[in-house]
């Protein structure tokens, strides 16, 4: 029987090594991670409990001591990420070991469905979801500690057992309350312990609470705590808020909250193993079908050997199939019960997060029902399809999550590249393809890491940059001229000031990044026209031209990208801005010698402004096909250059002649 779980265990350690571990170290910072990072690098680890305070301040327990492990490394967090996540299903095995200790193969399924559940698509998230991943590892080990205590014959084990179960217990819930569904999966098992001693219901209800009833005390003190103790100063997490709707309309609340549940039964039992994939299927790349597939058929190989020493049914063995199939759907909808309690649902990728505690019931439920088709053949093969489903899905997340991080270090390279220093206090509005900017700090953040990364104020947290996001009401405001906006999320103050921006403009992928000069904004054929309605009010004055450059921290950036058009682009542009054309001249000679040329064709006009303000006309007539090749691009070079001052008649004949044919 070891012999046997070191095969189970080693086939966790493979299966999910495979599934998580190929683009690792391809994982950067996404979305809450900015303001987390920048904040602990400027303030201290310790800013954890002022950012925490406002909702779950027991988050700060496991971010500090992961800031003082790893610092601002994300490959350290991923891999942390990976652990605890791999504990938490050998929790979870340990826990259905002790329930049906003869059925090794179902076990094992059972933890590895659960190790590689495909609905959880936050996994390379790895830094805000620290604590969602040890959340979720605490919380099994508590109730795998529960199970020992009351199968334990000595007492100073029980009572110690019970005492390290309270502690993982608070901590677990400490991280997220709404993982306090997991007390319906630890009371759910005790009550099939209690079961096998017989009796009527509510003789198994009682023996089960008198043998677990210290467990009791971590659902009852931490709610004390929270509902008549803690006061959240965020609304998604104030009880008073959540349950206003219920005290107002309890019939039409509680018909609302059950709907929820069963829509969420749904989605996290079905829609996990269809929608995710169906989302990321072209990220899927050939060579990550093949460990997909090698790591399936090793299942199948285990499950065999496993199932090769197994007797199919034993007298004194309880009915695995019937405890299964009850246990996962109990813990599927006590794990979804606080979900809607607090008005959230499961929706994938967004909010696949609140799937976490139900993953746990679905990966019991789904080989209790494959446990009822008689022929083994099928049964392998089912477990075989949703392992593969399950291990592309993974595969398909975290090559999107990598692409991403590539994405955004480009960007903020260009930047760097294109801007010394930005003004104190300036706001940034930024247009980066391919990623939605959903929060001001997802610029702000690695903006201040380049620029300001030092703290700002004595007594709080600020950054040294500000941002606003991209979208009608940013572009209303700015066009109103509104004045700044104050705003305190988790004790982080900022004031996007809409008269005091700068926007940082990407039309495309295959484009540079431009840094939009309102008194003379340049636009390309691909820009959006949110881009075009605020183009005009880009202070690039606020870019200080003169300052040392700042380089981006290679630990969240990477390495400094090979030096391609957008490297040569971006210093002329910089010398453009200086007033310094020969400067801009020799950075196009450096680019054009290796053979260098823009794809977006508004890139050209740094270089067409410097060779007419030198009067260099043969130099101007070089790229007139390229640029004619893009009528917005071609009409904006007459419009700016045909404005321009002090050229000779030459070059404005030539202007003329070249670029403003429909004029």
């Amino acid at each position: 029987m070891k012999n046997k779980s070191i095969l189970s265990i080693s086939l966790l350690v493979i299966v999910s090594a495979i599934t998580y571990l190929p683009l690792v170290s391809s994982f950067g910072y996404y979305y809450d991670d900015w303001y987390l990072m920048h904040s602990a690098g400027a303030n201290g680890p310790s800013v954890f409990w002022d950012i925490f305070s406002v909702d779950r301040p027991y988050r700060a327990l496991v971010m500090i001591p992961a800031y003082a492990l790893f610092g601002a490394t994300p490959l350290y967090y991923s891999l942390s990420a990976y652990l605890f996540r791999l504990f938490g299903a050998v929790a979870l095995f340990w826990i259905l070991k002790i329930l049906w200790p003869r059925q090794q193969s179902a076990v094992t399924l059972m933890a590895l469905l659960f190790l590689i559940y495909p609905g959880f698509l936050s996994q390379p998230n790895a830094i805000d979801y620290q604590s969602h991943i040890v959340g979720l590892a605490a919380a099994l080990i508590s109730i795998a500690l529960t199970l020992k205590a009351v199968l334990s014959e000595s007492r100073a084990t029980k009572l110690l057992l019970h005492a390290l179960s309270l502690l993982s217990g608070w901590l677990y819930l400490g991280q997220m309350e709404w993982y306090i569904g997991f007390e319906f999966f630890r009371w759910a098992c005790v009550f099939i312990l209690s079961s096998r001693q017989g009796g009527k219901l509510f003789q198994k209800g009682r023996r089960a609470i008198q043998w677990a009833y210290p467990a009791l005390a971590i659902p009852g003190v931490f709610l004390i705590w929270r509902l008549f103790f803690f006061q959240s100063e965020r609304g998604a997490t104030d009880v008073d808020i959540q349950f206003s709707q219920l005290r107002l309309y309890p019939l039409q609340t509680l018909y609302h909250w059950a709907l929820q549940v069963l829509q969420d039964f749904f989605d996290v039992t079905l829609a996990a193993w269809v929608t995710p994939l169906s989302q990321l299927q072209g990220f899927i790349q050939a060579w990550g079908i093949v460990p997909s597939i090698l790591a399936t058929s090793l299942l199948l190989f285990v499950l065999y050997t496993l199932r090769g020493g197994e007797v199919e049914s034993e007298p004194q063995q309880a009915d695995l199939k019937r405890e299964a199939l009850l246990l996962g759907l109990f813990t599927i909808i006590g794990g979804l019960i606080p979900i809607a309690m607090v008005n959230r649902d499961v929706w994938f990728p967004s909010f696949s997060r609140y799937s976490l505690v139900s993953s746990v019931g679905v990966a019991i439920l789904i080989p209790a029902i494959l446990f009822w088709i008689n022929n083994r053949v099928l049964q392998n093969t089912a477990a075989a399809a949703l392992c593969l489903v399950a291990l592309l899905t993974h595969h398909a997340n975290s090559f999107k999550h990598a692409q991403e991080t590539a994405i955004l270090q480009n960007f903020w390279w260009q930047v760097a590249w294109r801007v010394p220093q930005f003004e104190k206090n300036t706001t940034l509005v930024a247009n980066i393809p391919g990623l939605a900017t959903e929060e001001d700090y997802f610029i702000w953040g690695p903006a201040s890491l380049i620029y300001y990364p030092e703290r700002q104020k004595p007594d709080g947290i600020q950054p040294g940059l500000f941002a606003a996001i991209l979208n009608q009401d940013t572009v209303t405001k700015i066009q109103a001229r509104e004045r700044q906006e104050y705003d305190n999320r988790k004790n982080i103050i900022t004031y996007k000031n809409y008269r005091n921006f700068v926007l940082l403009d990407q039309p495309a992928s295959g484009a540079c990044v431009h840094a939009i000069n309102g008194a003379a904004p340049e636009y390309s054929s691909a820009d959006m026209d949110s881009i075009r309605a605020i183009g005009s009010f880009s202070e690039i004055e606020h870019v200080l031209v003169d300052e040392t450059p700042h380089a981006p921290p290679e630990l969240v950036f990477g390495p400094e990208p090979s030096h391609g058009w957008c490297y040569y682009y971006q210093k002329a542009d910089l010398a453009r801005q200086k007033g310094d054309w020969e400067a801009v001249i020799q950075t196009g000679d450096q680019a054009f010698e290796l053979g260098l040329v823009p794809a977006d064709p508004i890139e050209w006009m740094p270089f067409l402004q410097a060779y007419a303000q030198t009067g260099n006309v043969d130099r101007l007539k070089e790229p007139a096909p390229l640029v004619n090749a893009d009528p917005y691009a071609v009409y904006q070079v007459c419009q700016i250059l045909g404005k321009a001052s002090s050229l000779s008649t030459e070059v404005t004949e030539t202007i003329t002649s070249l670029y403003c044919l429909e004029q």
